[in-house]
């Protein structure tokens, strides 16, 4: 397994992650044994980074991972990060709320603290009545001077939050102190966090990726299989939750599974065994990224992207026929 720095945190984490949200499911809904089991094997591999959140399975997620850890006895081996998601009824005292949900996290999880505490909400330079969304000046001004009393009664060690919402508004919030990660919304069908302007007719993330890094931002990939759109395969795990609506602009899941029929015959002319290899590959080859997050619904899941990133990252040749 290979490590990076997640920006200039301190901490190292493993190229691969392990995201325990409901769209894999696995830590949401799978049996208990397997669930254990499949951090075994993590571990085992050299997986250290664990990504769970408050709102995965109203707090399933975090307790299932914390009871594994505790089974296992794993919990000094690894970084862990969750999230908090703010209501419009919390913003009258957004500390309060964030200090609230951190303990209730911590609860389930079973520690005193978390490595990393990502804000959960889209981001939008203004953000209108009734939208999920916080406006620019809210996460720049009182939601990162909650952050920074949570960081400094010990609950977490470092803030980050999740890079979504208005492309403009996420650009001013990764050179935002105290944000010291982003999780950053990159894939074989929209690569422009990481490659401007290669949108394919989604949003357009103008090189998020590379503005956070050089900001010594610690870079998180999410949704790199697109909700599980790269398999390519209209079905779906019994254990994977539903994709969800749109993360991004113009796009959707099923415009991604559509598209993905022509990913799977590029990955089999390059000579990988498919999709999900060339679309986690891919995740790991951008320079800048420290750990891509696969969401995972089984053990075998699981075992083919140990494999995959094993391998290492795609050719400069593959990478712009993806392009």
């Amino acid at each position: 397994m290979e490590y990076r720095s997640l920006g200039t945190t301190g901490l190292r984490v493993s190229a691969l992650g392990f995201g325990c949200g409901a769209v894999g499911g696995l830590m949401v809904g799978g049996d208990p044994a397997e669930q254990r089991q499949a951090v075994s094997r993590a571990l085992d591999a050299g997986i250290t980074y664990f990504d769970t959140a408050a709102s995965y399975g109203d707090g399933r997620s975090e307790a299932h991972l914390g009871q594994v850890m505790r089974d296992l006895g794993a919990w000094s081996r690894v970084v862990v990060g969750t999230k908090f998601r703010l209501r419009a009824d919390e913003l009258a005292q957004p500390a309060a709320a964030v200090r609230a949900s951190l303990e209730a996290s911590l609860k389930r999880l079973g520690r005193d603290n978390v490595d990393v505490l990502h804000l959960h909400n889209p981001i939008a330079l203004v953000a209108g009545p009734g939208s999920p969304a916080l406006d620019l000046g809210t996460a720049v001004h009182e939601v990162a001077r909650a952050l920074q009393e949570v960081v400094a009664a010990g609950l977490a060690g470092h803030a980050g939050f999740t890079g979504l919402g208005d492309t403009a508004a996420l650009r001013e919030v990764v050179l935002a102190e105290p944000f010291e990660t982003v999780q950053t919304y990159f894939n074989i069908f929209n690569p422009s966090a990481g490659f401007t302007g290669h949108a394919g007719g989604q949003q357009d993330f103008e090189g998020l990726i590379d503005s956070a890094a050089r900001a010594g931002r610690g870079v998180i990939v999410i949704r790199v299989l697109a909700a599980g759109a790269a398999a390519a395969m209209a079905g779906r795990a019994s254990n994977a939750g539903d994709p969800g609506g749109n993360l991004v602009s113009g796009g959707s899941y099923a415009s991604d599974l559509e598209r993905a029929q022509r990913f799977a015959e590029l990955a089999g002319e390059v000579g990988l065994e498919g999709p999900v290899e060339l679309a986690i590959r891919f995740g790991l080859s951008k320079p800048g990224v420290s750990t891509v997050l696969v969401g995972y619904s089984t053990l075998a899941h699981l075992e083919d992207a140990i494999r995959f990133a094993e391998r290492g990252p795609l050719s400069t040749d593959v990478i712009e026929r993806i392009l």
